[in-house]
């Protein structure tokens, strides 16, 4: 398709009425591939975990099947890391200081590690699928 020149015309052109007579965006070629939206479309699930400043803990221990999203929310008093490793030596990673939340769109098939930063402490984990 050629872009008219005039910018009316050009708005006028991305529109098409569709089979049912409704006005719709027009589009070229085929999608294809897996389509599904985000955020919650089957449920969602909180869990508390316990996590310790000497072993990479997963979070959770077992995810929710068709995960899209996963929240980490850190009000233990102290500040907590994670990883995408639980073979990482040290407590190195990613800070999630205390009061303080971390979102991902991620599926079940990822897994986040947590270590807390100096004793035992318990955080907040929230999935959706």
């Amino acid at each position: 398709m050629v872009l008219r020149k005039h910018i009316d015309d050009r708005e006028f052109d991305k529109f098409v009425l569709n089979d049912d007579n409704e006005t719709a965006v027009r589009t070229v070629g085929e999608v294809s591939g897996t389509i599904k939206p985000s955020g919650l479309n089957i449920g969602g699930l909180v869990t508390e975990q316990t996590i310790n400043p000497t072993t990479w803990t997963a979070l959770p221990l077992s995810p929710l099947a068709n995960r899209n999203a996963l929240a980490i929310q850190n009000q233990s008093g102290q500040e907590i890391k994670i990883n995408y490793s639980s073979g990482q030596a040290g407590y190195v990673g990613m800070i999630i200081a205390n009061g303080s939340e971390r979102t991902y769109d991620i599926t079940d098939a990822i897994v986040i590690y947590a270590k807390s930063s100096s004793s035992v402490v318990t955080i907040n984990v929230e999935e959706l699928a």
